[in-house]
């Protein structure tokens, strides 16, 4: 099998080869910025730069996935919000709300064409044309929670969900409809699989019956609106929303080493396959190649389905520790070097 064969199986619980080492979240490195010359914050703009970093994985060390681009505020800055793109080792950030509330946010009629969005898009075009069928290119964004706190402030946000529940669903209805959008323009450019990535609607932050209430019927919309291949990711301990998570239409979960693979696949039945969780924080940031190994194949024990970083990778973690993961499913399925 090859790596996009052997991707989109594992995501979709069918037969594969060995369980391969990928990446769904973010994946930009300092090491391999420098390596290849696609540094941010270059990257996030130049097409170019971005698809050689979006595969720099694969090309350096062998990680089967191709992974665009490297933040969470694409969206958000085509909708008309501010945003600093950092330095090469600090990721795009939201500079200040766009809106005081809910009935001022209008998706633009030329959202598709404003901002980073047309550089994303051609990135993929890039990518489709040297990679073909060989890897699997997967879009990451801003799922509908974390982009109407990107618009508001998080801060607001939070409060609204006590105080003033309407105005949250509105927003997150807009929200979702500006996801839909730009996942139609991603699918149709070639993304093989896209990434809504929503740490604000982890439990960590809000209470697991709002995620329900509120999150739950977004990502249907988005899923059943669009067709293509999902891979849900929400930061946090998610244990108590694994269940609802797998409800939402979407092919894949990505969780982080706060929740327990096996418990996991459990709560998310025969719905969903499960991807994870090797710590970004802990160990592929802070560990050692060896250490990474050790988890990396308890996670193979556990029967993950795809072998990933727990969450967006720290871009000055060693690129050592990442080639550990690729190294550790060679020794665990006795493959060649």
């Amino acid at each position: 099998m090859n790596p996009k064969e052997r991707f989109l199986n594992a995501m979709l619980r069918e037969p594969v080869d060995y369980t391969p080492a990928v990446s769904v979240t973010q994946l930009g490195m300092v090491e391999a910025m420098e390596s290849l010359d696609a540094k941010w914050p270059e990257a996030h703009t130049d097409p170019q730069k971005m698809a050689t970093l979006g595969a720099s994985l694969w090309e350096l060390i062998g990680i089967g996935s191709i992974r665009i681009p490297f933040c969470l505020t694409v969206q958000a800055e085509a909708l008309g919000s501010k945003v600093r793109l950092g330095t090469i080792n600090i990721q795009p950030q939201i500079t200040e709300p766009l809106i005081t509330s809910a009935d001022q946010l209008k998706i633009p009629e030329d959202f598709l064409e404003r901002g980073r969005i047309p550089v994303v898009l051609e990135v993929i075009k890039i990518l489709k044309k040297k990679y073909g069928d060989k890897l699997p290119i997967l879009v990451g964004y801003e799922g509908p929670m974390t982009l109407a706190g990107h618009l508001v402030s998080t801060e607001k946000f939070l409060v609204w969900l006590i105080r003033n529940r309407d105005e949250v669903k509105e927003i997150l209805e807009r929200a979702t409809e500006a996801n839909i959008l730009y996942t139609e323009a991603l699918f149709k450019a070639g993304a093989d699989v896209v990434v809504p990535c929503d740490p604000n609607a982890s439990p960590d932050l809000i209470p697991p019956p709002d995620f329900k209430e509120f999150m739950v019927p977004c990502f249907r919309h988005l899923t059943s609106s669009v067709k293509g291949y999902f891979v849900l990711h929400i930061c946090g301990k998610t244990k108590k929303i694994i269940k609802d998570m797998a409800e939402t239409g979407v092919h894949a979960l990505s969780i982080e080493d706060k929740v327990d693979i096996r418990e996991a696949k459990e709560d998310a039945g025969d719905k969903v396959s499960i991807i994870g969780n090797v710590s970004t924080s802990k160990t592929i940031f802070m560990g050692k190649p060896e250490e990474v190994k050790e988890e990396s194949k308890k996670a193979l024990e556990a029967g993950v389905d795809l072998l990933a970083p727990s969450c967006g990778i720290p871009p000055i973690s060693p690129l050592n520790n990442i080639k550990a993961m690729v190294d550790a499913v060679k020794e665990y399925y006795n493959l060649p070097s």
